[in-house]
């Protein structure tokens, strides 16, 4: 590494539904428990992205629930996630007493279209 050079923060990039997952969880955590709490609870799960964007192997440790997607806990949450090359790609965010399976069965095509449109935006 060059004098100034640092290495580059692992990267994690919101699809569409995982932006409109997390607004959601937002807004009912800040309906029933108040803006702090709603406030801590996002900033929980943006931190358990950006550790497995760091660690993106931690997410294979539950891929037999999530395959062919990799998954991490956050909080009461699943982040299920994809690698891209400028890191991962963030799918979904569901509550753990959701049916993972059948939910990543279902929307598998519209995770496959959205991972092959973040690659391309290299």
């Amino acid at each position: 590494m060059a004098g100034n050079d640092v290495p580059s923060p692992a990267t994690f990039l919101l699809t569409r539904n995982a932006a409109l997952d997390l607004r959601r969880i937002y807004t009912r955590s800040r309906r029933e428990w108040g803006d702090d709490v709603a406030d801590r609870y996002i900033a929980d799960l943006y931190a358990a992205m950006g550790i497995a964007a760091a660690n993106p192997e931690k997410g294979r440790l539950r891929q037999y629930r999530s395959a062919p997607f990799l998954m991490v806990p956050a909080r009461q949450h699943f982040v299920i996630y994809d690698l891209v090359p400028q890191g991962i790609a963030v799918l979904t965010v569901q509550h753990q007493v959701r049916d993972i399976e059948s939910l990543i069965a279902d929307l598998t095509p519209a995770f496959h279209a959205e991972v092959e449109r973040l690659k391309r935006r290299t």
